[in-house]
């Protein structure tokens, strides 16, 4: 499975294939004008990013983990990004970038479908979970 694009700037572009070979779907966010972050897990199960900032950047890069849910993205600000994924272990998996990426850390959990996340606010992320009793879960940090 490969990755395409099609984006609208004063009417629709052509679409384009971003290469890579795709284990899950695609995810992006935006955390300033003109930037797009993309994620895939690959068929490794590591994380791969992909960044636009006027037109896409050559190659996936790998950011790592073990993943086994699409890439939850989000941003609280410019030039800050925040990714969560399901890693093989069943936690909530987190990483950061701010200029550097700073690498996996376990948020806990025995999560039971991908993660959905959104920032309210600057500095805040808001993590929402479903666990295997079938109970929503939040986690909130600032």
């Amino acid at each position: 499975m490969r990755c395409w694009v099609r984006r609208f700037d004063n009417g629709w572009k052509n679409w384009i294939s971003l290469g890579g070979e795709l284990g899950s779907k695609p995810s992006a966010v935006c955390w300033g004008p003109g930037r797009i972050d993309a994620f895939v897990v690959g068929v490794n199960s590591a994380v791969h990013h992909k960044a636009f900032d006027g037109q896409w950047a050559a190659n996936w890069d790998s950011r790592g983990g073990q993943a086994i849910s699409i890439v939850a993205p989000c941003s609280w600000g410019p030039g800050r990004l925040d990714i969560f994924v399901v890693g093989i272990d069943y936690n909530a998996q987190h990483n950061a970038w701010d200029g550097v990426w700073h690498g996996w850390e376990n948020r806990g959990g025995i999560i039971h479908s991908p993660l959905s996340c959104v920032s309210r606010s600057a500095n805040h992320i808001d993590l929402v979970e479903l666990g295997t009793n079938s109970a929503m879960f939040h986690q909130s940090w600032s």
